[in-house]
């Protein structure tokens, strides 16, 4: 328990040179691969759900410390200690937590979001007291969480009212722990399609952030509007849109809320393109430079209930079964976390995405799949090297197997004679790995192999039969 700490400001020369410095020079580290939790809600079995975390090759979990569990008598604070236990624990598996804070008190403006300058005096000195509190043991904070809107018994809030308790947040835990990254934003996407990110920048926001944070769900739009590709274009146009406001300079940003929840309604996504869906996101991301890391949300489902959307976004179900999603990001977490991404290979076709890797150890990597709606689409690959060597193949969330040079259009001709120097992939959603010597590697094709899934008669599931895979 802590009695209310002194409200004194940061020295001025700190503040100065936060100001001064309205986001840092990119960190020279891994690109975080994070999960939201609800350990704070007392979710979940802690030491098995993180464990299962860190399996799948996650780097941070995000999750709370909310104002009203800390402060429960005015201007007295006490970190629960389960709370406490969560973040020790995490730390201790060498996860990362990212902290929200967030949320009304009731001792401040009836519990909603702190407007009178007493309530964001009482949240500063909140925020404070957390990161005193976690020091040396949390480097990742988030203010409030979807402040556009009504969430955690609040309502919406403006973009102006939220940059006025940044102004008084941020140089003040700087001041506590310069050491600390303080992620600002984390709107709901439909506050940036309608401005309200925009409206953040415009009332000044950028001195009082590290990172900018925002949430991207498009699960609930429809066709190719709610896929992964559609993702990556609407998020380069939010990249975009700080540029603009920021004099061209590249503020780091994350993701710190994106999933597809599968559901059994018409929003939701069934496991295995679900999985698909993880596995190109991850691997789009990594072709932003300015992304610095995106959390799935979430780890673990809320719930079984089938039709709603709440209860379904984990990468596990309730009892800790894994969904197909955990094991496509344990497939890639090393490559997108710790591989450089060095460009696109041309395939003639835009819904065919061949991204090209180097990982640490100068191996090359790349990934392959079809954005088209149905069908297979073979990618011919041809290599100019006088003795190819075999290369790993693995598809997202399967286990991988070598596969030497080798092709041969024997279904064309019986006559057709081998290719030695050619691999040829039939690829549909979900992305294929292709790990070797790639240097002199090259495209020599893309052909449509019609295999209509939706032309497919559906008839009911027979008893105990595993679930449809797309692959």
């Amino acid at each position: 328990m802590n009695r209310r700490p002194s409200p004194a400001a940061a020295p001025r020369t700190v503040l100065a040179a936060l100001l001064l410095a309205a986001f840092p020079a990119p960190a020279a580290e891994p690109f975080v691969i994070g999960v939201c939790t609800h350990f704070q809600q007392d979710k979940g079995l802690l030491g098995s759900n993180l464990s299962m975390i860190r399996q799948a090759g996650v780097l941070s979990i995000r999750d709370e410390a909310v104002w009203r569990g800390v402060e429960r008598e005015k201007s007295v604070f006490a970190m629960p200690p389960a709370w406490d236990e969560y973040v020790a624990r995490a730390s201790a598996e060498d996860l990362d937590p990212l902290i929200i804070l967030d949320y009304g008190n009731p001792f401040y403006d009836q519990g909603g979001k702190p407007l009178s300058e007493e309530a964001r005096e009482g949240f500063a000195r909140y925020s404070e007291f957390v990161v005193r509190r976690f020091l040396g043991r949390v480097r990742r904070y988030e203010v409030w969480n979807e402040w556009d809107i009504g969430i955690g018994g609040t309502t919406p809030g403006t973009p102006e009212s939220y940059v006025a308790l940044l102004k008084k947040v941020y140089p003040r835990i700087k001041a506590v722990d310069p050491s600390i990254t303080v992620y600002a934003g984390a709107m709901t996407s439909g506050g940036v399609d309608k401005g309200w990110l925009d409206g953040m920048l415009a009332a000044g926001a950028l001195p009082y952030l590290d990172a900018l944070s925002i949430h991207s769900y498009n699960y609930g739009r429809k066709g190719r509007l709610r896929t992964p590709e559609a993702w990556a274009e609407w998020t380069a146009n939010a990249i975009e849109a700080v540029r603009r406001h920021s004099g061209g300079r590249e503020v780091p940003m994350v993701v710190t809320e994106m999933g597809w929840p599968t559901h059994t309604d018409a929003r939701g996504t069934d496991p295995e393109t679900a999985a698909a869906y993880l596995a190109r996101l991850f691997l789009l991301a990594r072709t932003m430079p300015t992304l610095r890391g995106l959390w799935w949300y979430d780890f673990q489902d809320d719930g079984w209930r089938h039709d709603y959307n709440e209860n379904n976004f984990g990468l596990v179900r309730p009892d800790l079964t894994p969904k197909p999603a955990w094991f496509a990001l344990r497939a890639i977490s090393d490559l997108v976390a710790a591989g450089e991404f060095v460009g696109r290979a041309d395939a003639g076709d835009a819904g065919i995405h061949v991204l090209k890797f180097r990982r640490p150890d100068g191996a090359g990597v790349w990934a392959l799949w079809s954005a088209h709606e149905d069908d297979g689409w073979q990618i011919a690959l041809r290599n100019g090297a006088e003795r190819p060597s075999p290369v790993t193949v693995q598809l997202a969330g399967r286990a991988p197997f070598e596969r030497e040079w080798g092709a041969r259009d024997w279904v064309e001709s019986r006559a057709a004679p081998p290719q030695p120097d050619r691999l040829e992939f039939t690829v549909r959603g979900t992305p294929w790995l292709i790990s070797g010597d790639l240097s002199r590697v090259e495209i020599a094709g893309v052909t449509r192999r019609e295999f209509p899934e939706a032309a497919r008669p559906a008839r009911p599931a027979a008893p105990g039969a595993p679930q449809k895979r797309e692959n």
